[in-house]
């Protein structure tokens, strides 16, 4: 993964956990955090768990 993948998965996770913590539905704060985590396992070479198709290889 390059360097510039790297950042904006980073960069991804990092809104979407600013998102989930402005979210005031407890479903919307939840798929912020899963999106936030799937985004990191990507960064570290996990395969991302259930994620509705937001990665496809």
């Amino acid at each position: 993964m390059s360097h510039e993948e790297v950042d904006y998965y980073q960069r991804r996770a990092e809104t979407e956990v600013a998102l989930a913590q402005q979210a005031s539905h407890q479903a919307a704060v939840r798929v912020h955090y899963e999106l936030a985590s799937a985004y990191l396992d990507r960064i570290h070479g996990d395969a991302p768990r259930s994620t509705g198709g937001l990665f496809r290889d």
